[in-house]
């Protein structure tokens, strides 16, 4: 994701005349001189983590230790295609193989409890999103090419909403911790079934009752409070435009802050990646900044995660290097150690801590 200028100024209008606070930061980097690699003060004592990130098979990431084990229960012949998502306190295993016979999308979904290292089956889907209360997966299944449903199972793989049809060109997204029916003409709510955008929107989260959308690539972002139907519109804040853009939007615990991230995959024209994260408070409709941003990493190779106490956690590539980077809101800078990993193979970045 990309570097930035030294004056990142944001401004933030507000589009139905609300106020709206800004806090910015100064870039790190002035007009023409590249971030420099992601880094922060040492990650020191006992954290607590583990971070199963996505591999064939997935892999067991002890922070403290750096030791590093496997799930079991997967059968990952032939590489597939595999990531893995946070619903609750379970990591969902997505698992699809490659079929050119196959006509329509078809994924093993497995769960891993957390304390655990094997997973196990609980359903077969073409998408899945985690329940909005943590408990539960929605699933959307191909029958044939023309025809789909949508169901929401437990963990266990019982079920919790009975199969209903749904159009094939419905994606079924993770909008930051909870699913979300995302089409053109609406942005809509599986389990109420309510519209809560139409046409559809460029989408990033839905932050409690805040939805946060944005107006394009490198346009505003726009909160709308569902209760009320009032709305906020906040400038782009990155220095990353161009070939960059919105990446990664995750939703803390709490369902207030959204982690942001910007990214550019050739920054200045060069071989250059760059992110750059940005924290939004939906109360208060004012974003900041994090410390050390704008850096550069690997885009394909890097993630982030929220945990369960309120701490941001980056899975990171860097110059050939896996980092962890671990931020609590209102900290001063990134904490930060290597890891050693082994080549992570399944096609996915994405990782859960926990």
């Amino acid at each position: 994701m990309l570097a930035r200028e030294v004056r990142l100024l944001l401004v933030l209008a507000a589009a139905t005349g609300l106020g709206i606070s800004t806090t910015a930061t100064a870039g790190r980097t002035a007009d023409g001189v590249f971030p420099p690699p992601l880094d922060g003060v040492p990650l020191t004592g006992t954290t607590g983590l583990q971070l199963v990130a996505a591999s064939n098979p997935p892999l067991i990431v002890d922070v403290d230790t750096g030791r590093v084990t496997q799930v079991r229960g997967l059968d990952v012949r032939g590489n597939p295609v595999l990531t893995v998502l946070g619903a609750g306190d379970a990591t969902i295993v997505w698992l699809e193989r490659r079929n050119a016979r196959r006509s329509v999308p078809r994924a093993e979904i497995s769960v891993v409890p957390n304390g655990t290292d094997r997973a196990t089956r609980i359903a077969t889907a073409s998408q899945v999103a985690p329940s909005a209360d943590g408990d539960g997966v929605w699933l959307k299944t191909h029958l044939d090419r023309y025809r789909c449903t949508l169901r929401e199972i437990a963990l266990d793989g019982s079920p919790r909403a009975s199969p209903r049809p749904v159009p094939c060109a419905t994606r079924l997204v993770d909008a930051g911790g909870r699913a979300l029916l995302h089409r053109r003409e609406a942005v809509v709510d599986p389990a109420t079934r309510r519209v809560l955008a139409a046409p559809a929107p460029r989408l990033l989260a839905l932050a409690g009752d805040v939805l946060v959308t944005a107006t394009g690539q490198n346009g505003s972002l726009v909160l709308t409070d569902l209760r009320t139907g009032g709305t906020r519109s906040l400038d782009y804040p990155s220095g990353i435009h161009g070939q960059g853009g919105f990446g990664q939007s995750i939703v803390d615990p709490t369902g207030t802050l959204v982690a942001l991230e910007f990214g550019d995959p050739a920054y200045q024209l060069s071989s250059i990646q760059v992110m750059d994260l940005w924290l939004l408070d939906t109360k208060t409709a004012s974003l900041r900044q994090l410390p050390d941003m704008p850096a550069a990493v690997s885009l394909k190779r890097t993630s982030m995660s929220w945990t369960t106490d309120g701490r941001l956690v980056l899975l990171a590539e860097v110059e050939d290097r896996a980092l962890v980077a671990v931020w609590r809101p209102g900290q001063e800078r990134l904490a930060v150690r290597s890891l050693r990993l082994p080549e992570r193979t399944s096609g996915s970045d994405a990782f859960v801590a926990r």
